[in-house]
């Protein structure tokens, strides 16, 4: 199971990454190593009495860290796994296309003026990353175990959960653009705003449509469960997982009003983005090992 364990160190070592590109964000040490890259502030080494340097360097140690680290596991798992489960194939071009992806975003981040847009889909592409080593982790643990999935689900079920998958991707990103303007510190109310559109221009509208996406996703989750339901005899353990997304869409709608209450707290922050971490790396076990 060594290799499994590496697969699992690799995933968490991403989503370390995630926590340190947002605290990174939030105390605006994004600069903290200046407009050059790799070094920081052409050095080796940062300032270790400028705070932002030190979290700048840190998350730039780290992303280092995590890309050897998936680059190891994604070549154990091309020339160890491939030929017991063909999708080690599209899940090392995803976590590899992911990691090159979300590098190269950070890297234009500190050395040109991105937009909001653009800074928004950083987390969304750290995420592909993400969940597919959590994938490698899953399918090296059947390996391994000698186990299988008890049984392919209907294609319309597997194509409802990508549909659940893109739609989440789509909040995501959007929650990335309502993070990247400011526009979510404009209000106080959950879960409707208390704020009239008259009083914060544009912003209502941004806030409105970020809070119809979780709207969504707690209605969608729960269709989901209802379908998987129906194939619990056959996977349970597709069941279970779709049960644990519920949990985690709720649990993320919750942090929303933590969110707002606590005046975007750094905290609250963190909290959030774990959770859609979390539910991302969830939801996409489920899409790819439905069938």
């Amino acid at each position: 199971m060594k290799f499994f364990w590496l697969a699992v160190s690799s995933a968490v070592l991403l989503f370390i990454v995630n926590i340190i590109g947002f605290v990174d964000t939030m105390t605006n040490s994004a600069m903290g190593c200046g407009s050059g890259y790799p070094l920081c502030n052409g050095s080796i080494f940062p300032d270790f009495s400028d705070y932002h340097s030190v979290i700048e360097y840190t998350h730039r140690i780290v992303v280092g860290l995590a890309s050897l680290l998936l680059f190891v596991v994604s070549a154990i798992a091309w020339f160890r796994y491939k030929s017991k489960s063909p999708k080690i194939k599209w899940l090392v071009l995803f976590a590899v296309i992911g990691i090159l992806g979300e590098s190269t975003l950070g890297a234009l981040t500190v050395m040109v003026s991105l937009s909001p847009l653009l800074l928004a889909a950083h987390l969304g592409i750290a995420l592909i990353s993400f969940s597919a080593v959590v994938n490698i982790a899953y399918v090296i643990f059947q390996s391994e175990r000698k186990t299988q999935d008890h049984g392919k689900l209907p294609l319309s079920f597997t194509v409802f959960s990508w549909f659940i998958f893109i739609f989440s991707y789509a909040a995501i990103y959007f929650g990335g653009y309502v993070s990247k303007t400011g526009s979510g510190a404009s209000f106080r109310g959950f879960p409707f705003p208390t704020e009239h559109a008259s009083e914060v221009g544009m912003a209502f509208w941004v806030d409105v449509i970020h809070r119809s996406f979780a709207l969504g996703l707690i209605i969608l989750f729960l269709i989901l469960i209802w379908r998987a339901k129906k194939f619990s005899a056959i996977r349970p353990d597709i069941y279970r997982l779709s049960i644990t997304c519920f949990i985690l869409i709720l649990l993320q709608g919750l942090s929303g009003a933590l969110l707002i209450y606590t005046h975007l707290s750094l905290g609250a922050v963190l909290i959030h983005v774990s959770i859609i971490s979390l539910l991302v790396g969830t939801l996409s076990i489920i899409g790819f090992h439905s069938r």
